[in-house]
């Protein structure tokens, strides 16, 4: 059981600050919340994990090789060298580095250490020197697990024990906040310009923040840059960096997909490729490997690019993947050129016949509901929300959402449907009665029908939402998760998180389990006979893609060996 350290008018943790969201216009300042519970990482781990040959390494093994200053508080909120994770309320979820070497690793609790918004700034130094003079182009190369926040993380270089600081490098810039890096991430930066042929330079981490998780490092070495190489990241299934401009949407990574909504958007490959080597990479390419629940493979990829080194371009598959059938899809991505290839970095999505999702709790058990967001407060009732595009019409009746094992029986919420304003906030259009939480629905998914069928069109966004209800005791929460290429909401009733006002609407960091579902609510009893014909039956697969013998309470699929695909509604 999760457990919440920091004081009843302090659930909710906030910085205001300035964005532009894709294709909508946000009224208000945008705040982002400091997420509680969980940590759920938002992929798998990095590429490129096998590093080249070192000329120098560390593992931690003797703190006396490093020196720990805290830069503001005189010492109190330092680094330490040790064998255990996170401490905070916010960071012990994270766990330890689960490093190559393990032992003893690098810590910076920003959460254990702080408990306001004040600044924190320490650095991580090595007690020595590393020779560099043989190889003109170098790299320094070490494991990391960092969850962001508002913090930052430098790698920096001197020739003068840092009376001046020769080079600065940032690490982890790209990950969203309350995201995690994989545990760990293999890290490598190219810093030639300052340490390629010196003999002596001397290096540190310096963290920067204010009250954010916790970076744990590990395992550091040197090593020659190689001549080629090339990494790939930021990987996407819903067109989040390029397909999106063509059709004015948001790219949402679904990870729940009706058959009907993929027909007409069908998934498209992108992801962000470096030439991180010395030597210009001709014919890089983006590469994604599809497999169906039959497993039968299709291979995609983009065009073919010329990437100089040190250059960075995002690239997209040339041709799109429409799904035939129902059940999980895995994509592999990697990235290519004539003279190497990147590791690959596998996601996931379930093709379904209504669930519309966002989140990666696969089997509809909580087993991956990560941390959640408040909802019904004392200080008010807020809503919490995710954004689906509607690609072709079709009818909501209910939305699904996952309540976080912190809520309270007895709290009040219901269900509601917005329409995405594009010059605007969210405009109500249907909500469900108020229904009150009971004890088998703590940490489990609740299904909410709306008042009305609801018909959406295509061309516009719709937020699926919950309404907690404000009260001094009976707290509820939505879990989440960190799904980087989605679009998720808050608005504030009450408990002013930033600056504007009662009825603000924010954007969130993490996706929400927050489901609509499409199609008639069934009830009543229905009796299965089954007709073969002259059809072979293969196998019987539930409405999540998971091959099944029950036939009762659920949704089946049944799959032909011609391809065919029968859908079975089963109700006890």
């Amino acid at each position: 059981m999760k457990k919440i350290y920091i004081s009843f008018c302090m659930f909710f943790v906030f910085s205001t600050v300035f964005a532009q969201i894709k294709n909508t216009q946000i009224m208000h300042n945008l705040s982002s919340i400091k997420n509680i519970g969980y940590v759920q990482p938002n992929s798998t781990p990095n590429t490129n994990s096998i590093a080249p040959v070192s000329f120098w390494t560390n593992d931690f093994s003797n703190s006396n090789d490093w020196i720990m200053v805290d830069l503001i508080h005189g010492g109190l909120q330092n680094w330490v060298i040790t064998t255990q994770g996170p401490q905070g309320s916010y960071s012990n979820a994270m766990g330890p580095i689960t490093s190559t070497s393990g032992g003893n690793f690098a810590l910076y609790d920003s959460d254990y250490l702080n408990n306001a918004y004040n600044p924190q700034e320490a650095t991580l130094t090595y007690n020595g020197t590393v020779d560099c003079s043989a190889f003109q182009n170098v790299n320094i190369n070490f494991e990391c697990y960092h969850r962001v926040f508002h913090d930052s993380l430098f790698v920096e270089t001197s020739y003068d024990n840092f009376q001046t600081v020769a080079g600065r490098y940032r690490v982890h810039e790209s990950i969203a906040v309350n995201s995690s890096s994989p545990n760990p991430d293999y890290v490598s930066v190219n810093i030639s310009s300052t340490a390629g042929g010196q003999s002596a330079v001397y290096f540190r981490f310096h963290y920067e923040g204010e009250w954010d998780y916790a970076t744990m490092i590990d395992d550091v070495s040197f090593s020659e840059t190689p001549d080629n190489r090339i990494t790939f990241d930021d990987e996407t299934f819903g067109g989040w960096w390029i397909g999106y401009q063509s059709t004015n949407d948001l790219g949402a990574d679904y990870t729940f997909y009706p058959m009907s909504q993929a027909m007409a958007q069908p998934y498209r490959f992108e992801g962000v490729v470096r030439n991180e080597g010395i030597q210009t990479q001709t014919n890089v390419m983006l590469n994604v490997q599809v497999e169906d629940p039959f497993t039968s493979m299709s291979v995609f990829n983009s065009n073919g690019i010329t990437l100089n080194s040190g250059e960075t371009d995002t690239l997209a598959t040339a041709t799109n993947f429409t799904p035939t059938m129902m059940g999980i899809h895995n994509f592999s991505f990697w990235a290519s050129s004539n003279d190497t290839i990147t590791d690959t970095i596998v996601r996931s999505a379930i093709v379904t016949d209504t669930i519309y999702g966002l989140d990666f709790d696969w089997n509809s058990d909580g087993a991956n509901a990560g941390g959640g967001y408040y909802l019904g407060r004392s200080c008010g009732g807020q809503v919490l929300g995710n954004v689906y595009d509607i690609y072709t019409q079709d009818t909501l009746t209910s939305i699904s959402f996952h309540v976080n094992d912190q809520s309270v029986v007895g709290a009040e919420l219901k269900v509601e449907l917005y329409e995405m304003d594009p010059n605007g906030d969210p405009i109500l259009f249907d909500e469900s009665d108020d229904y009150t939480l009971q004890a088998q629905d703590i940490n489990n998914w609740v299904t909410l029908s709306l008042s009305n069928n609801n018909v959406l069109f295509p061309g516009t966004a719709y937020l699926a939402a919950v309404h907690g209800s404000q009260h001094p005791l009976d707290t509820s929460l939505i879990s989440s998760n960190a799904n980087p290429n989605s679009s998720s909401w808050l608005q504030d009733n009450g408990c002013d998180l930033g600056s504007g006002g009662m009825n603000a609407w924010y954007t969130i960091s993490n996706a929400l389990l927050i489901r609509m579902n499409f199609g008639p609510v069934s009830s009543g009893s229905t009796d299965i006979e089954e007709y073969f014909i002259d059809k072979k039956l293969l196998r019987t697969i539930d409405i999540l893609g998971r091959t099944t013998k029950e036939k009762s309470n659920q949704t089946l699929f049944y799959i032909y060996e011609d391809g065919s695909v029968e859908k079975r509604i089963v109700i006890e």
